[in-house]
């Protein structure tokens, strides 16, 4: 199965985003074959109980509503449990480390995400407020060194409110090696059922295939002469794509997990 890193650096308004620096680079640099364009649209919630006055904030409950052009008739929704967490190790018995929060995912049709969204923001408005809304409308896929790698690259925004101005949020950048290491994949038929993303252990990336996403965005960064630094970097394991999208019939809850990790810890 490939092995998939995601970047997520962070950016005031008032930033200059490194991402047209960095797709012309690699554009110019680097055997590149332009695949479909980046889309994606993210809808944060946050449980309306731990925005109360001293409210242990580590109980916070998100959901979000996702789309990705990856996978693109398909929209989704996740909602996480309280955070666990466990002992830290014996050399600091004071402190505890907490735990991927656990997140249960279900499909549905792109074309009810609209619909989805106006239900949790009028109906269940009592249990869930509007947290944030992202978008990348226009974002760079290309495929590296004959398929070896695929790497996207896009502005992430906050979605037009009115007559408001897109305001730029951070930069996410996706980067796949597209190994094949005997690991069998199981396709997923997508049927708009409820489903959920496999268990964070049995998704893990090797520590060399880490090593070598890491050291081929931090090669592409200095060569660009851009900094990362201050990036959140989350690693899964991800289905094999053709021409820039899963295959029909398979959903990537993996990828889709991805996703939802890096967009909500913008605003967690």
């Amino acid at each position: 199965m490939p092995s998939t890193a995601l970047f997520f650096l962070p950016l005031a308004p008032s930033q200059t985003s490194p991402t047209s620096t960095l797709i012309s680079h690699i554009t110019r640099t680097l055997p590149a074959e332009p695949l479909p364009p980046f889309i994606l649209d993210h809808r944060l919630f946050v449980d309306t109980s731990s925005l109360l006055p001293n409210t242990d904030t580590s109980k916070r409950t998100f959901t979000s509503i996702l789309h990705l052009s990856h996978i693109p008739h398909q929209s989704f929704i996740g909602t996480t449990a309280p955070t666990a967490t466990v002992p830290a190790s014996a050399s600091q018995p004071q402190t505890t480390t907490p735990t991927e929060p656990s997140l249960t995912i279900t499909s549905l049709p792109s074309s009810s995400t609209d619909t989805l969204t106006q239900l949790i923001g009028t109906k269940l408005q009592p249990q869930w407020a509007h947290r944030q809304s992202v978008i990348i409308d226009n974002g760079t896929s290309l495929s590296l060194h004959n398929g070896d790698y695929t790497i996207r690259l896009g502005d992430v925004k906050t979605s037009p409110r009115g007559n408001q101005p897109l305001s730029l949020r951070g930069m996410i950048l996706e980067l796949t090696y597209n190994t094949d290491n005997g690991s069998e994949e199981v396709a997923e038929a997508s049927n708009g059922a409820s489903a959920t993303a496999t268990d964070p252990g049995t998704a893990r990336v090797s520590r060399d295939d880490e090593t070598l996403l890491r050291g081929v965005v931090d090669a592409l960064a200095d060569s660009a002469a851009i900094s990362l630094a201050g990036a959140r970097v989350f690693f899964r394991r991800t289905h094999r794509q053709e021409n820039g999208k899963v295959p029909p019939g398979v959903i990537d809850w993996d990828l889709v997990r991805l996703y939802m990790s890096a967009l909500r810890g913008s605003r967690g």
